[in-house]
């Protein structure tokens, strides 16, 4: 089976966050709430971004598309500033969950760069995106509650 473009792409936004993740495990195995902020960060932004890219038409696709992946990554780092202190604040706000949520926001805005190209994907591409990003997040939950 050839490596189509929408299947290369789809590697290309997975493989680089797993193979962090991978590193995370290795090096920082005996803190697994560190992967969890991880994959958290990645996931609610990949699948953010997605969602987004996915509601642009045609026509806005090609010149907003490329444009909004900066302001989107910095607007999910914001969000998990809010979340890490307001809802997950047990005692404190943590820095180093939010560096590393930070860190899997900014490989998703470098994983969504897979999805803007032209001509713009098919709608099951920002769709597989969403469902990734879902899935990390749940892992993400995994690992940092557990």
């Amino acid at each position: 089976m050839a490596l189509t473009g929408s299947r290369f792409g789809q590697l290309a936004a997975i493989l680089p966050a797993a193979a962090v993740s991978l590193l995370y495990l290795l090096l920082l195995g005996h803190r697994h709430d560190y992967l969890g902020h991880y994959a958290a960060g990645y996931g609610a932004s990949f699948a953010a971004l997605a969602v987004w890219l996915r509601s642009l038409s045609r026509a806005k696709f090609e010149s907003l598309a490329p444009r909004s992946i900066l302001p989107g990554c910095v607007l999910c780092i914001l969000a998990g500033a809010i979340t890490e202190a307001t809802i997950f604040r047990l005692a404190r706000f943590d820095e180093i969950d939010f560096c590393n949520q930070s860190l899997g926001a900014v490989m998703a805005g470098i994983a969504a760069l897979t999805l803007v190209r032209e001509p713009r994907p098919a709608d099951r591409e920002f769709d597989i995106a969403t469902i990734t990003g879902i899935a990390y997040l749940g892992i993400g939950g995994w690992f940092a509650f557990h």
